[in-house]
C-alpha cells in the first residue's frame, strides 16, 4: 500500500465554495519511507484572494497564479492519485481538505473524486499525552520538537502531517497500517459530493476524556469504584453563569490598547463557534482583547457579524456555521474561515491562549442587582436559535 499526504490552500470561500489555488503532498511506503518527495501543485483559482489569505497565508506572490492553469487541466491527475487501489488519503482536519476538492469539482462541473482517508488530529486527540491541540503547528511542536517553516505552503504541510503521523506510531511502535488499524473511528470514505466518517469526541473511561476537555479532571484508569468527581466549571461560560455575566460586561467596556502589529481586523465585526466560546471562557477574554487590538469588534449574535470563526463542535453540532449558511443561502454577507485563521491573524495558537494566566476580573465583579441583567443579555444572544 501507498500512503498519501495531502493538503489544500484556497484563495477564498466565499458564498461557502472553496477555489484551490495550491494541493501539496507527498507518498510514502507503510514504514514512512518516501515514495514521492513533496510537491506543491500551483493553481490558478479563477477568483480573487481573500483579504486574509492575501496578507497572511500566502507562501508565493500572487502574480504568479495567472499563469498557473486552473483546477480542470490538473482533474486526471489528481483523480488516478486519489482513487489508485492501493492509496489511502491521510490529511490534517482533512475534511475540510475533502469539501475543497468536492467544491471545485462542483464549480467545473467535474465528477468528485472516491477515496477512503485518514484524520492525523483525530488520531492525535485520541493520544494519553500531548493530545491538547487543535491546529498543525502546534501538534508538530508538541510531537516533534520542531516548529514547521513555510507555514501554509500545501506541501510542506503535508509533509509535517506525515512526520507527526510518523513519530505517533514510533510512540506505539507500529508502523504505518498498523496504526491505523487502532484507529477505525479516525477514517472516512467519500463518494460524490458526499463524505462519512466515523468520528466522534473521544471519551475514553465511560465519558472521562470527554469531561476534561471541557476543564473536567481525569479519573483514574484502575480506579473502576472510585466515584467520579466533579467537573472543574471554572473555565466554561454556560448562559446564566457568573462568567457569562462577567464576558457580557468584558465585551461592553473592553478597549484597544497599544500595539505594534498592524490592525488586520479593522472595520470586521466576528464570532466564533460556541463550542469554544462556551468552554474557553479565560481563552475567550484575551482572545476579545486581542480583536478589539487588531481593529475589529466580538459579537454575540451571528447576525450581527460579518466573519464567523469555526470550531470543531463535535456531537453537539455548531449552531452558528448553521446559521452563518443559511445567512449565505438568504443573501446576505458572512465570512466562513476556521479559527486557526483568527489565531494566525492575531500571531497565537490556541495551545497559547490556554497557557493564559487567569485575567483578574475584579473589576468587573457586578453588583447583586446588576448581575441578573448581564446574564440575561447573554442568555439572549447564545441560546435563542434567533439572533445566534
Amino acid at each position: 500500500m501507498k500512503y498519501l499526504f495531502f493538503d489544500i490552500e484556497c484563495a477564498n470561500c466565499y458564498n461557502n465554495c472553496a477555489k484551490i489555488f495550491s494541493l501539496g503532498y507527498c507518498i510514502t511506503d507503510e514504514n514512512f519511507n518516501i515514495l514521492h518527495d513533496k510537491e506543491d501543485v500551483l493553481i490558478n483559482p479563477r477568483d480573487r484572494f481573500d483579504w486574509y489569505v492575501a496578507k497572511k497565508m500566502m507562501a508565493y506572490p500572487r502574480s504568479i497564479f495567472a499563469d498557473q492553469p486552473a483546477f480542470p487541466e490538473f482533474y486526471e491527475f489528481f483523480k488516478a492519485m486519489f482513487e489508485d487501489p492501493e492509496t489511502v488519503v491521510i490529511g490534517y482536519a482533512v475534511t475540510n481538505d475533502v469539501h475543497f476538492l468536492q467544491d471545485d469539482c462542483k464549480r467545473y462541473d467535474l465528477t468528485p473524486f472516491t477515496y477512503r482517508f485518514y484524520d492525523v488530529q483525530q488520531i492525535y486527540a485520541r493520544q494519553p499525552e500531548n493530545n491538547t491541540a487543535k491546529n498543525l503547528e502546534d501538534s508538530l511542536l508538541s510531537w516533534c520538537g520542531i516548529e514547521p517553516e513555510n507555514l501554509h505552503r500545501s506541501d510542506e504541510d503535508a509533509y509535517n502531517t506525515m512526520l507527526i503521523l510518523k513519530a505517533i506510531a514510533a510512540y506505539h511502535g507500529k508502523n504505518l497500517p498498523e496504526l491505523l488499524e487502532m484507529y477505525p473511528d479516525c477514517g472516512g470514505f467519500t463518494e460524490g459530493f458526499n463524505m462519512e466518517y466515523a468520528w466522534k469526541k473521544p471519551e475514553g473511561e465511560a465519558g472521562a476524556k470527554k469531561k476534561r476537555h471541557r476543564g473536567g479532571k481525569k479519573r483514574k484508569k484502575d480506579d473502576a469504584v472510585a466515584e467520579p468527581t466533579e467537573p472543574d466549571t471554572s473555565n466554561i461560560m454556560e448562559a446564566g453563569s457568573e462568567n457569562a455575566a462577567l464576558f457580557v460586561k468584558f465585551l461592553e467596556t473592553v478597549a484597544p490598547k497599544k500595539t505594534r502589529k498592524p490592525p488586520l481586523l479593522t472595520g470586521h465585526t466576528v464570532t466564533v463557534s460556541l463550542g469554544y466560546q462556551r468552554y474557553h471562557f479565560n481563552e475567550m477574554l484575551y482572545l476579545v482583547q486581542m480583536i478589539v487590538n487588531a481593529g475589529g469588534r466580538y459579537t454575540l449574535s451571528t447576525r450581527d457579524a460579518d466573519i464567523l470563526f469555526t470550531y470543531d463542535c463535535g456531537e453537539e453540532g455548531d449552531r452558528r456555521l448553521a446559521t452563518a449558511e443559511a445567512m449565505i443561502e438568504s443573501g446576505e454577507e458572512i465570512e466562513i474561515h476556521p479559527i486557526k485563521l483568527l489565531f494566525d491573524t492575531l500571531e497565537t495558537s490556541e495551545v497559547r491562549l490556554s497557557r493564559k494566566p487567569k485575567m483578574d476580573l475584579s473589576h468587573l465583579m457586578p453588583k447583586p442587582e446588576a448581575r441578573e441583567e448581564a446574564v440575561d443579555s447573554f442568555a439572549d444572544v447564545s441560546e435563542d436559535p434567533a439572533p445566534v
